[in-house]
């Protein structure tokens, strides 16, 4: 018999550990002679483990129900090795992963087991090292030798079977790739819902009584699938199918007849086929081999097994498919490495800081002045028509036209410049503007009509600002400006009036030109902005002073934006003229003293000073640039609420009941300053002048207004915009976060988070994004489904998924606006509707889409998306009910349906969570994370910002929370986290995949923030006490479990906010202390800070491990330092005790 043709069983038995505490063990197995090991698998509880054994030693008895197994061989090519290879290592579950195969057959006489188990029944297929045959498709080379392909018996058909060859193609089992191939797959991943239209594989009669009625617990599957749909059911001659394959056969004969007897019966069985292998166990299990080849021992340890855990946790999609030849060779082979890959210019969205007008331009001269456009046609008849009709006449016509103009400019300009561009309609509407915002030229109007001509005079001048800089340097140059200032320094205009003037001067300054005017002025005249205070100053409505401060605002922006660029060119000119032959032994030296741990912080401290002398930088710039950049994320973190011009009809109270939210949007305005004053390349520069970006204030400060930037769509867009020096940029993050790696430098926490790697994820897939709308706009009516360059863009956004940094920028920029939309169409396009059942389910496009998809929903809390998109997407969902992602998709969206996203729906979110608390954590529950995302958006007020009104729909949404008793449901959704957590942690492992670290996050974040808002409304006024010990006590236990001691060695940007949410809900129970009463030590006693305080000590002190967790949580609630209240008075001796323990903690 080949090697290759079959497997036999090598070894069935059970390890048992009496121990009543779970604990690491290792066993130990020994074979007679050299094996080849194909399969390892570990046999559940209660079921059958093979057909012809005694029912004594037939059954497994695994416990617990999940571990993980952590296996080792004797590489018997290496005599010599001082220790065992390492295998591989199995997450077993017994639903749904209970199988190991390794990449190559692995030939050894002896195996070594460890994990966390009490009982092991494991069972070892593979063959006999004795008789190898010379029909193998390749002979194997030497150690360590790759395996060939294994035969599957799908791909052994007769010809009864060759009709259904080209159907049956995405449903078969491939043979397994090379362990040491690229990184990434040749070509697109294939569906994974083909439960349909299984092969059919023999199945033998005489073996069908004695299974054993488990048949969904011993499912044929490949042990590195991370999920099995739970409503999937296997048969049971899919069952013993799959071990007389594992088994084998010496006569193939047999099998061919066997298989072509029983055609028809297995026509009724549904197996899944084996998937695909993953690219990520192929890679680390390939490091692994190799770094048994370098000669040097194995750690083996607890740590070793954790960091193995660590890294193994996180499993990719799984795909069952086959592709032929002609498949793969439709899709160019490509490998995804983000430094490859650089930033194009935009293909379908706009500009961020381009007005409508520009665009409408460049719309316009893409398309060509021969292409048909009707509606820019008429406009500009229409605008022709009204310019030569009223050149002269000034009465109530021209007003009416002056009207009319504005929501003719955009097309009707545009169109007229393109196709008669000697035609000086500009310069005339410019001259209507001016006669139009003449206090003379109205008072000759009758009443109510010179209003409205000034009012159309100032909105004329707001259409011709967004004509660009042509349209601004003609107002500009007529003296717009101060005809403005004379109309708001007139006496008896109302404030409405002023309002449009406010407005009208805003969308002149919104202009680089514009803003330079404003602020300069002319010769021997104030500025703009002198004239503006001295208007403030004067006796105004407070909604004249809120529309003055608006403009003040920009100002302030634009003069710290120009005292930047003129520090950057400054430090420029400084760093240039640093003589370069002092670099190579200041490197030298910092190398030789780095190597001394020592002299470590000196070493820093003496590297600082010598760059700030080296430099010609003195402290006081460096100190300047941070404090500038600090302003402009202040100033745009506060735009919306501060440079924006107020409606007309709006009042700036400090509250509001109803109304729209925030208006106008202020950010176009500042992408177009920081273009002009190229802040990317100003950015640039300051990470590449050594003293700046060795500093961690500048990095901090740099890294702040870049991730600020980048957490919208427009921000987004502007860094594509300026894609030249985004790639820049992102090439000096990644420097500098590669640097502090290389040469194990202690990090400041400023970018050692994969911030630069974050950020360039969020572009690419961005680019990913306009390909794809690209795409729909060209091939809308292609018959081809999978078109090569869709399915390279598809690809690509799935690559950026393998690693959680790139898994969550996909999800937070499809989140974003209309992202989504791109996959939506995608399926819609693909679906059975369009293409039919079979075409849309072999569509690889159309399973790219359904797995990105699910990534986005799961790893995105953007409510706003689900609120766009979720009724298109249940409907996807409903429509394919075999497609095992938009099954998993819909338990997700499971809470959506028929929602509408307002306070009204609180009841009904807090009982959907109700009924599914034990479902926590589970697939079954996956939707009580989008509950709680839900009702995040909906109750929990957004954090507030300098300028903002508060909206009291937030306190009637939280006295929604009350009623429908969502504290207690709250407080038990902690503590069945908690219950949860409990074990990984004191095991010292990770949170799992992924994913499940993603919806443990997710939860507990949002969760904490419900508790937040709630605790904070009812005891901010102090009338109210709040005794319910369960809270400290589940947030203590919480801290301890995701804060306490991370894996990583420092809390990362998640676990740091949870453990600030845990203490600002600790410290609101400071709130509940009604200052009024009389203190006492009664009153002390029993009030709620105290009642805190007590509960949490008393958690801390109940088990050794929560010790250090209390400690950091006891440093940060305590007032220290001294002096702290008493009620007594202490003596010197008891101060002097505790300031040193003050010292000491």
């Amino acid at each position: 018999m080949a090697v290759d043709s079959g497997m036999e069983l090598l070894f069935l038995d059970t390890f048992k550990h009496p121990n009543a505490e779970q604990s690491s063990h290792i066993d130990v197995v020994r074979f007679p002679c050299v094996v080849y090991i194909n399969e390892v698998r570990v046999i559940p509880p209660g079921v059958r483990a093979h057909s012809s054994l005694p029912d004594s030693r037939a059954y497994g008895e695994t416990s617990p129900h999940t571990f993980q197994l952590d296996l080792f061989f004797n590489n018997v090519s290496k005599p010599s090795a001082p220790v065992f290879d390492r295998l591989g290592s199995l997450e077993y579950d017994e639903n749904t992963s209970i199988i190991f195969r390794p990449n190559s057959k692995v030939n050894t006489d002896g195996l070594v087991l460890r994990g966390w188990y009490n009982c092991l029944t494991l069972a070892i297929y593979g063959s006999v090292d004795r008789v190898i045959s010379h029909d193998r498709d390749s002979p194997p080379p030497p150690p360590p030798p790759p395996p060939p392909p294994q035969p599957q018996p799908s791909l052994k058909r007769n010809p009864k079977h060759a009709d259904g060859e080209k159907e049956d193609q995405f449903n078969g089992s491939p043979p397994r790739p090379q362990p040491r191939g690229p990184r990434t797959p040749p070509g697109p991943p294939p569906p994974d819902d083909d439960d349909d239209d299984p092969l059919p594989l023999p199945v033998s009669d005489d073996k069908e009584e004695d299974v054993p009625h488990r048949e969904d617990y011993f499912e044929p599957i490949s042990p590195d699938r991370n999920s099995v749909p739970q409503e999937s059911q296997y048969s049971d001659e899919g069952e013993v199918e799959e071990e007389q394959q594992e088994e084998g056969d010496d006569d193939e004969d047999d099998v061919d007849v066997e298989e072509e007897e029983d055609e028809d019966e297995d026509d009724r069985h549904t197996v899944d086929s084996i998937p695909e292998e993953e690219e990520e166990d192929e890679e680390e299990e390939g490091e692994d081999d190799e770094e048994g080849d370098d000669g040097y021992e194995q750690i083996s340890s607890d740590e070793d097994g954790i960091a193995d855990l660590e890294r193994e946790t996180f499993k990719y999609p799984n795909f069952d498919v086959e592709y032929t030849a002609e498949d793969l060779a439709s899709v160019p082979p490509m490998t995804y490495d983000p430094y490859d890959r650089e930033l194009v210019p935009l293909l379908y969205f706009s500009c961020p800081y381009k007005t409508t007008f520009e665009i409408e331009i460049s719309r316009l001269k893409d398309q060509g002045p021969d292409k048909e456009n009707s509606g820019a046609v008429e406009a500009s008849v229409k605008l022709t028509e009204l310019l030569d009709l009223y050149k002269e006449d000034r009465g109530a016509k021209w007003v009416t036209a002056l009207e009319e103009i504005p929501s003719l400019i955009i097309k009707g300009l545009s169109y007229l410049q393109l196709k008669n561009t000697k035609q000086d309609s500009l310069v005339q509407l410019v001259d209507w503007t001016m006669q139009a915002l003449n206090l003379q030229v109205a008072l000759r109007q009758p009443i109510a009509l010179n209003v409205r001509q000034l009012k159309a005079g100032t909105k004329l001048v707001s259409s011709l600002a967004e004509c660009g800089a042509q349209g601004v340097m003609g107002l500009l140059q007529a003296g717009v400006i101060n005809r403005l200032f004379e109309l708001l320094f007139a006496d008896h205009v109302s404030s409405s009036l002023k309002l449009n003037a406010f407005k009208a001067l805003d969308s002149v300054i919104s202009m680089t030109e514009g803003m330079e005017a404003f602020l300069r002025g002319r010769q021997s005249e104030k500025s703009g902005y002198q004239k503006l205070l001295e208007l403030i100053l004067l006796d105004q409505t407070v909604r004249v002073v809120t529309a003055g401060s608006a403009i003040l605002q920009k100002c302030h922006f634009y003069e710290v934006l120009s005292e930047i660029k003129r520090l950057g060119d400054h430090l420029a000119e400084k760093t240039s003229s640093v003589p370069n032959h002092s670099e190579p032994d200041h490197d030298t030296e910092t190398g030789l003293e780095r190597t001394n741990p020592e002299y470590e912080n000196e070493v820093e401290t003496s590297m600082d000073m010598d760059l700030l002398e080296s430099s010609n930088i003195s402290e006081g710039e460096i100190e300047k640039l941070i404090n500038l950049l600090e302003e402009i994320f202040h100033l745009m973190e506060t735009a919306p609420h501060t440079m924006i011009q107020p409606p007309v009809k709006s009042f700036p109270t400090m509250a509001r009941i109803t109304g729209p939210p925030e208006r106008d949007d202020p950010y176009p305005v500042l992408f177009r300053y920081l273009h002009s004053h190229h802040f990317l390349e100003l950015v640039t520069l300051l990470l590449s002048i050594p003293v700046t970006s060795a500093h961690p204030g500048v990095l901090q400060a740099t890294k702040d207004v870049l991730k600020f930037l980048a957490q919208s769509q427009k921000g987004l867009l502007f860094f594509m915009s300026e894609y030249e020096a985004t790639n820049l940029l992102i090439r000096a993050l990644c420097h500098l976060y590669d640097q502090d790696e290389e040469e194990g430098l202690p990090s400041d926490g400023v970018i050692d988070d994969a911030f630069a790697l974050w950020l360039q994820d969020s572009t690419q897939t961005l680019q990913c994004i306009t390909e794809l709308f690209s795409h729909f706009q060209r091939c809308t009516a292609s018959e081809e489904t999978d078109h090569s360059d869709l399915l390279g863009t598809l690809h690509n956004l799935y690559l950026i998924t393998f690693n959680p940094v790139g898994r969550s920028a996909v999800g937070h920029v499809f989140s974003l606006e209309k992202n989504l939309q791109s996959l939506i169409t995608l399926m819609e396009y693909y679906s059975k509707e369009a293409l039919g059942d079979s075409k849309s389910k072999k569509s690889v496009a159309y399973n790219y889409a359904c797995i990105l998809i699910l990534v986005v929903v799961q790893s995105s809390s953007d409510v706003q998306m689900l609120e766009q998109h979720a009724a298109s997407l249940l409907k996807l969902c409903k429509a394919d009910e075999n497609n095992a992602k938009l099954q998993e998709l819909g338990k997700w969206l499971e809470p959506l349906k028929n929602l509408r996203f307002e306070i009204n729906c609180i009841p009904n979110l807090i009982e959907y969570v109700k009924q599914n608390i034990d479902n926590l954590m589970t697939p079954e529950g996956v939707g009580l994370t989008t509950a709680l995302r839900v009702l995040c958006s909906v109750a929990c007020p957004p954090p507030s910002v300098e300028g903002q009104q508060k909206d009291l729909k937030w306190n009637l949404a939280v006295i929604q929370l009350f009623s429908a008793e969502g504290m207690d449901t709250f407080i038990r959704v902690l503590q069945k986290l908690n219950s949860i957590l409990t074990q990984p942690w004191r095991l010292h492992v990770n949170m799992g995949t992924t994913l499940h670290r993603v919806t443990t996050i997710s939860m507990a974040r949002c969760t904490l923030t419900l508790l937040k808002t709630m605790l904070t409304e009812l005891l901010r006024g102090g009338s109210f006490e709040f005794k319910d010990m369960r809270v400290p006590s589940a947030l203590v236990t919480l801290h301890m479990l995701l804060c306490s001691i991370p894996l990583s060695g420092r809390l990362d940007s998640d676990e740091q906010k949870i453990q600030n949410d845990i203490i600002d809900i600790l410290l609101t129970f400071t709130q509940g202390v009604n200052e009024k009463l009389t203190i006492s030590e009664e009153t002390l006693a029993n009030n709620t800070w105290s009642l805190m305080l007590k509960e949490v000590l008393s958690s801390i002190l109940k088990v050794p491990e929560g010790f250090f967790s209390g400690l950091i949580l006891l440093s940060e609630l305590l007032p220290l330092p001294l002096p702290m209240q008493t009620t007594q008075v202490s003596l010197p001796y008891n101060m002097h005790l505790i300031n040193d323990g003050s010292n000491t903690f």
